[in-house]
């Protein structure tokens, strides 16, 4: 009988590649939400008319492309989550002498990629190499614990095999939604209930002849930064979208000396629904929407806390 394993205890490890596609060992784990990061072959028939000698059946197939990825969710933590960041915007730097500051920019290309383990709960490991941050996605709700999902392309992985231990950090500092302030935008302050903020690097895949796997995944179009919010219904914010207001959007998350903190850059409001359904206090839904200014670059993610590199675990 197949070995039967559960999802408890699901990890995943990551490690900075130095060139593309060669894996790494792995130096920053944290605990998964969920994953679905998969190897997917592209099997397709041959397209000869040849059958077999009765019948009408295809004899052949031929493997189309071999691709890899998925998605992944974990808890966004103060101390954790910097290699993520990293990954998705591009650059780092790390100021001062503890806590540290470690601001998180946009660049033109990409950091070389990631290696990927997968650990699948109580069972087996999978390897994923070549691994870029095609999208990722900031979200907390009143009541909840921030996440952060991550869409990935991967070159390829290793044959899935027995799960190490990983190393899980020791100093567990979620960002809850009781360490949120208050969204400022256009020198207003508002009360959230809920957000969430989506970096698209508008990464495609890049099949060439001689083999099944994809190179580097390099963009394919501008990439973009999206807020959705909820607040309680203000009509300033309804004048604003009608004016086409442009203005930075902040929103900060503190716990003690630890700090998470957006900054959307010249945001402005693409959509702001408030429609009345019942007798409840009126909710608007916003989607600021960011930009660069030739300077700022559409979004900056700056962390506060104790760890001396804004990659370490």
């Amino acid at each position: 009988m197949a070995s039967i394993y559960h999802g408890r205890g699901a990890s995943i490890g990551i490690g900075e590649e130095s060139t593309y596609g060669t894996a790494v060992s792995r130096t920053n784990w944290r605990p998964l939400i969920s994953s679905s990061l998969l190897r997917t072959i592209e099997k397709v028939p041959r397209p000869t008319l040849r059958t077999g000698a009765a019948g009408a059946m295809r004899r052949a197939h031929f493997i189309s492309a071999d691709n890899a990825g998925g998605s992944f969710q974990v808890e966004c933590d103060y101390n954790s989550v910097g290699m993520f960041c990293k990954h998705l915007m591009g650059t780092v730097a790390d100021t001062g002498g503890g806590p540290y500051d470690h601001t998180y920019t946009f660049a033109n290309t990409l950091p070389t990629g990631l290696t990927i383990e997968n650990i699948r709960g109580t069972g087996t490991s999978e390897v994923f190499e070549g691994c870029k941050i095609s999208t990722g996605t900031f979200a907390v709700s009143a009541g909840g614990v921030m996440t952060f999902d991550a869409a990935v392309i991967a070159e390829t992985s290793a044959a899935r095999g027995s799960a190490g231990t990983p190393t899980i950090a020791a100093t567990d500092a979620p960002v809850l939604h009781s360490h949120a302030g208050q969204l400022s935008f256009n020198s207003v302050n508002y009360d959230v209930i809920d957000m969430s903020l989506v970096v698209n690097n508008s990464l495609a895949t890049r099949q060439k002849l001689g083999s099944a796997a994809t190179l580097e995944p390099l963009r394919s179009d501008f990439q973009s930064v999206e807020m959705s919010v909820t607040v309680e219904v203000d009509d300033v914010l309804m004048a604003a979208y009608i004016a086409d207001t442009e203005s930075d959007a902040v929103i900060t998350f503190t716990s003690g000396a630890d700090v998470f903190k957006f900054t959307i850059h010249s945001a402005y409001l693409s959509e702001v629904s408030d429609p009345v359904t019942d007798a409840n206090i009126v909710r608007q839904s916003l989607v600021l929407v960011g930009q660069s200014d030739g300077t700022d670059e559409g979004l900056k993610i700056e962390i506060t806390n104790a760890n001396a590199s804004g990659t370490s675990n």
